[in-house]
């Protein structure tokens, strides 16, 4: 972001600022009700089988990778696994599992036998007893154990035939058969999965980044950064403000004579802070900003000191590089707008060797909440509009993750840590992350979302820290609440566990599709 972020409330009990969009394509919902949430909202430039591809892999990655049953390798899904034992070690579980008409609870005690007793696939399909059919095999040998989890039932069913001689299980078939089909279903799972990489990788392999773009392709982002009121609304958010200022103030004899990069300057208030420790800084925005804050700069005599330059940092070369790369670039739920892809370009490309990103740390943080009246405004809203059900606007209402100050009274489980970024070693690859999560019940009481936060620390010699969370002053970021489709009563001491998967939306690479799998429910949100 920079001071291209958006903007600010101060008040304690969520005021009536509310924050200026922060990326193109996304715009502010104006409530007359200022307790209700800012919904985050976006035109849908996906298709359904898109977005049916995205959250596909989601699931797959909130379940858990997959160890083979033969050797110690780690597949991304089931599937692949099914694969990678017919390619690398000759085992067929598919027609394993059809050869002895395996039930689920068949083919859970299978699994479980090979993990314990490690039989080879030769004397498995050789073996005339079946050795599995004891109770001894039920109880999982890994915990969580992704095969574990798969629905045996899918085994067993097969797609009509062009011939329309409709088969209904695949014991049905001949081996031969059988294994037309398999090869069949391997090779649309790899031209599925190919697709996908297609979209969310580049060349190397490496996760698409707002680099990998064309310009064309962002000029709503940095367009949005060229209204006034959004730097108005960040400048006023203290916290934020001032947190950067102490960073560099307070540590100032490390900066002074030293070269500075300011990434997404905005109106250069980051880059003006550093000039007055002494330091030599070079301003990059590529929004139309930049013109006032050349005038700014001026303005405060700070022209020799302060190099000023338009365009993206990816398409920019500079004669040196930098001891220090400043940039304001958190969004929402920390990672929304993606503009840490830039911070970790200008790392790796112009810092100087034993040189220093400010700040230097963030973790990412989910603590849960009951709500109940805000639930009702909000989600319960649609099940009686003016006498009419509209639960299919329910639906879609709890699919968008809400920006909204969470009060502390509403806290009602532990806070934990799910993602914790040290900016001088991560890659973008690590901010696409699978975490699992538990949080200690506070009170009796209905959990009605989760409330997603993140904490910004500048390890310097006087070090710096701020949170985001509701235990803190409110920031302009405030709080990114996941509303559950219902509310899920809880006990004082119980502990609800659960697993998170943060992945980027793979057509609109600013924005985040989110999964939380917890009590037996997968839920899925778009952070955009």
């Amino acid at each position: 972001m920079s001071d291209s972020d958006d903007m600010p409330s101060l008040e304690d009990d969520g005021g009536e600022v509310q924050p200026a969009a922060r990326t193109a394509g996304v715009r502010k919902v104006a409530h007359a009700d200022t307790s209700r949430p800012e919904r985050i909202e976006c035109e849908d430039d996906t298709s359904d089988s898109d977005n049916e591809e995205d959250w596909q892999e989601m699931e797959e990655a909130i379940s858990g990778k997959t160890i083979c049953l033969f050797c110690d390798n780690v597949l991304p899904s089931v599937q692949l696994a099914f694969a990678h034992m017919i390619d690398a070690h000759g085992f067929d579980c598919v027609a394993f599992v059809c050869r002895f008409n395996l039930d689920q609870i068949g083919y859970i005690k299978l699994v479980n036998y090979i993990r314990q007793k490690r039989p080879s696939p030769e004397i498995l399909f050789t073996e005339e007893n079946v050795k599995w059919e004891s109770s001894d095999y039920v109880k999982p040998v890994i915990n969580d154990d992704a095969l574990l989890m798969f629905d045996v039932e899918e085994l067993t069913k097969i797609e009509e035939q062009p011939d329309h001689d409709q088969r209904t299980l695949y014991n049905e078939a001949t081996y031969d058969e059988l294994r037309e089909i398999i090869v069949k279903q391997r090779e649309v799972m790899q031209r599925m999965l190919q697709a996908v990489q297609a979209v969310s990788k580049n060349d190397n392999g490496i996760i698409k980044t707002v680099g990998d773009m064309r310009p064309e392709e962002d000029e709503g982002y940095f367009n949005s950064y060229a209204h006034f009121d959004i730097h108005h609304e960040m400048l006023t958010d203290r916290i934020r403000t001032e947190s950067y200022r102490d960073a560099i103030m307070k540590n100032s004899n490390l900066l002074n004579g030293k070269r500075v990069l300011d990434l997404g300057c905005g109106t250069a208030i980051l880059s003006m802070f550093c000039a007055k420790t002494g330091a030599m800084v070079t301003g990059v925005d590529m929004s139309d900003v930049i013109y006032q804050a050349m005038d700014i700069v001026k303005e405060n005599e700070l022209e020799n000191t302060i190099k000023l330059c338009k365009g993206r940092l990816e398409d920019l070369d500079f004669e040196h590089k930098f001891d220090f790369i400043i940039s304001e670039w958190m969004g929402y739920f920390l990672l929304f707008e993606g503009m840490l892809d830039s911070v970790l370009y200008a790392r790796d490309k112009h810092l100087a060797n034993g040189g220093l990103l400010l700040p230097s740390r963030c973790t990412l943080h989910l603590v849960g909440m009951e709500d109940m009246d805000t639930y009702e405004k909000i989600i319960s809203f649609w099940n009686d509009v003016y006498g009419f059900k509209m639960s299919c606007m329910q639906k879609e209402v709890v699919k968008e993750a809400s920006t909204d100050i969470v009060k502390q009274q509403h806290i009602i489980t532990s806070a934990v840590q799910i993602a914790d970024f040290d900016l001088m070693k991560i890659t973008p690859n690590d901010t696409e992350f699978t975490s699992k999560f538990s949080l200690t019940v506070k009170r009796d009481g209905k959990l009605t979302g989760f409330v997603g936060y993140f904490d910004t620390y500048f390890d310097m010699p006087s070090p710096v820290f701020f949170s985001t969370g509701p235990q803190a002053k409110p920031t302009h970021w405030k709080q990114t609440i996941f509303y559950l489709p219902s509310p899920y009563i809880i006990k004082k001491g119980e502990c609800v566990e659960g697993t998170i998967c943060v992945r980027r939306k793979r057509k609109e690479i600013r924005s985040l599709d989110v999964g939380i799998s917890f009590a037996d429910q997968k839920l899925k949100y778009l952070v955009e």
